[in-house]
C-alpha cells in the first residue's frame, strides 16, 4: 500500500511529539513492508536524519532563515501536489490541521493529537468557539485520536461520530537502541535532580512544580531540577523564581532537545515530573517508564490511559499531594524501585510497531 505524510510538521517542527509519532509511523509502515513516503520538499525536522528509508523521503533538509517561511510554504504546497500526484497513494495521512493537500482524491486520514486550543481557548485569545480544526476534521474520511480521552474532547467539541474515530496509543522511542547513546556525548549528571520536560507556559502547570520542590528544604538542598525543551529560560520566568526564593543554580535548562540528551537525563533522573493540567497522549511519560525512570504525574485527562498503576500520581492542583509524591520518591528507596519496575512493565503495552499495525488496518478499512 502507498501512504503519503504530508509536509506541515516536518517543516515546522525541529523536534517534538507530534513529528516523533509521524516519523515513527512512517519508519515501521515500511519496516512491515508497507510504503510509505514523506512529502515535505523542504523541512527542518531533525528525526529525518536519522530514517532507515530516506529514498521515501522526498525532500531537503533547510535550515530555517528568518521570514523565509511564507516563501518555503508556497513551494512546499506547490511542490507537495506534483510529487503526491507523482506517487499516486492509496491513502494520504495528513499532518496538517489547516491545509492539507486534500483536493487530491484520495482517503484522507488525520490523526488529533489534542484538543489544546479548545479548551485553553483563552489563553490564545481565542472565543469559545473556536474550532480551527472543523476543516479538515469534516473532509477526512477517518480520524485517529491518541487516547481515549482525545476522543471524548473531540466529540465535545465537534460532535464527531464516534465511528469515525479510532483510538490508537503511541509507541515508546528507545527501544532496542540504547547502545547508540550510551557513549555519544555524555554529559556530567553527577548529581541528584529531577527532570521536567516540554513547555513551561500555560496549562503545563510548571511553576506548582517549583512551588513543591521548595516546600521540603533537604529536597531543595540536595536536589536541583532539569528542564529539557521549552526554549531559554525567560527573564519573565526568572523574575517568578526570584520572587520564590529559587536559586537559579537549582534550574538546569537545556533549551532544546535531542535523542541522546533525552535518554541520558531519563537514564539518570530520580523521577520525572509531570504537572500538567492537560495532555494529549503524555510520550514523556512513556519514554521515562521505558529508560527506568520513575513518573510523579498529575491525574488527569489521558494521563492515566499511559500511566496506568506504574506512577505516583496526584491532583495537578493539589501542591501537598505533589509534595508527598516527591518526598516519596526522596526518601524511600525500596518504594523508588519498585515504581521503576512497574513502569518497565507498563512501557511493555505501548510500541511503535503495535502503533503502525494498528493504524495500516484503519488505512485498509479505507480503500
Amino acid at each position: 500500500m502507498k501512504i503519503v505524510f504530508d509536509s506541515k510538521i516536518f517543516f515546522y517542527q525541529k523536534f517534538g511529539g507530534p513529528s516523533r509519532y509521524y516519523f515513527n509511523l512512517f519508519e515501521n509502515l515500511n519496516l512491515i513492508n508497507e510504503c510509505a513516503y514523506i512529502v515535505s520538499p523542504t523541512y527542518s525536522n531533525d528525526y529525518l536524519k536519522y530514517s532507515k528509508f530516506k529514498k521515501n523521503i522526498l525532500g531537503i533538509n533547510l535550515p530555517k532563515v528568518k521570514f523565509s517561511n511564507i516563501i518555503f510554504e508556497q513551494i512546499n504546497k506547490f511542490a507537495s501536489k506534483i510529487l503526491i500526484n507523482k506517487i499516486k497513494p492509496q491513502i494520504l495521512h495528513t499532518t496538517d490541521y489547516f491545509e492539507s493537500s486534500t483536493d487530491i482524491n484520495k482517503p484522507l486520514v488525520i490523526t488529533v493529537h489534542d484538543l489544546i486550543h479548545e479548551i485553553f481557548h483563552k489563553e490564545f485569545a481565542k472565543d469559545k468557539d473556536y474550532r480551527p480544526k472543523k476543516r479538515i476534521l469534516n473532509l477526512a474520511d477517518h480520524i485517529i485520536c491518541v487516547s481515549e480521552n482525545t476522543k471524548k474532547d473531540l466529540i465535545k467539541f465537534y460532535n464527531i461520530d464516534p465511528k469515525k474515530i479510532t483510538v490508537i496509543y503511541h509507541g515508546k522511542s528507545f527501544l532496542n537502541i540504547e547502545n547508540n547513546y550510551k557513549s555519544k556525548n555524555q554529559i556530567n549528571l553527577n548529581f541528584k535532580y529531577f527532570l521536567y520536560i516540554g513547555s513551561r507556559k500555560r496549562y503545563k502547570n510548571f511553576f506548582s512544580m517549583i512551588d513543591a520542590f521548595k516546600e521540603n528544604s533537604q529536597i531543595y538542598n540536595d536536589y536541583k531540577i532539569i528542564c529539557v525543551g521549552g526554549g531559554i529560560l525567560l527573564s519573565s520566568e526568572k523574575k517568578r523564581l526570584n520572587e520564590k526564593n529559587i536559586d537559579l543554580n537549582k534550574i538546569i535548562v537545556f533549551p532544546s532537545n535531542n535523542d541522546n540528551l533525552l535518554y541520558n537525563v531519563y537514564k539518570n533522573a530520580s523521577a520525572l515530573i509531570y504537572p500538567s493540567l492537560y495532555e494529549g497522549f503524555g510520550m514523556p511519560v512513556i519514554e521515562a517508564m521505558s529508560l527506568g525512570c520513575p513518573v510523579i504525574c498529575s491525574n488527569v485527562s489521558s494521563l492515566p490511559e499511559v500511566y496506568g498503576n506504574a506512577a505516583l500520581t496526584f491532583s495537578p492542583s493539589s501542591k501537598n499531594e505533589l509534595i508527598k509524591s516527591i518526598e516519596k520518591i526522596a526518601f524511600d528507596d525500596d518504594y523508588r524501585k519498585k515504581n521503576i519496575e512497574l513502569g518497565y512493565n507498563q512501557s511493555k503495552k505501548f510500541s511503535w510497531e503495535k502503533c503502525a499495525k494498528e493504524t495500516l488496518s484503519v488505512y485498509k478499512k479505507l480503500i
